[in-house]
């Protein structure tokens, strides 16, 4: 089962030695190696490194390492296992990411709410402010043609006062002669 719905290709193991031909069933028939008989006095260039010969020679004749040969291990099945594990890990992070993003996203729904809230509040307090504003500058505005009434009133009566104010001094003065000589009496 591949991991995104495509399969990796075959790949040797890093333990594994190429298949370019140590054996003669991995690759030397078509080179002259089929059988070792072939070709007396070459072996393949695997079977002795360079770095153990000075400049890349190898010596005539010299006998091929024997190493028993080994067959790839049957590596399908481990690696539909090793794809299941990791999608099954992969799964199970998704799970614990997915429950944090919703965790995140219900915080998220929350704070919008209560930030619609508080904006529903702030424009209700905004125009109930205005409302008394707009009351108190009535108020005002009534207090102030008012205060001109009573200001045009006094003015009115300051006018009759000075109209009326001598003749009643005058009228007081001749009641205080005449009501003189009743007392004495």
């Amino acid at each position: 089962m591949a991991l995104f719905g495509r399969k990796k290709k075959e790949e040797t193991p890093p333990d594994m030695p190429p298949a370019t031909g140590m054996y003669p069933d991995q690759g030397y028939a078509d080179q002259g190696y089929g059988d070792y008989g072939q070709g007396y006095g070459q072996y393949p260039p695997e079977a002795y490194p360079p770095e153990s010969y000075p400049q890349g020679q190898y010596p005539q004749g010299a006998p091929m390492a024997q190493q028993p040969p080994m067959a790839p291990p049957s590596s399908e099945p481990s690696k539909e296992n090793v794809e299941e594990i990791a999608e099954a890990i992969v799964e199970e992070k998704w799970k614990e990411k997915e429950k944090e993003i919703n965790k995140i996203l219900e915080w998220k729904e929350e704070m919008t709410t209560k930030l619609t809230q508080l904006q529903q509040q702030m424009d209700d307090l905004k125009a109930s402010f205005d409302s008394l504003h707009k009351g108190m500058l009535g108020k005002i505005t009534e207090y102030d043609e008012n205060l001109t009434n009573v200001g045009t009133e006094i003015k009115a009566m300051e006018k009759v006062f000075s109209k009326v104010l001598p003749s009643l001094t005058d009228s007081v003065n001749k009641l205080q002669r005449m009501s003189g000589p009743v007392k004495k009496k």
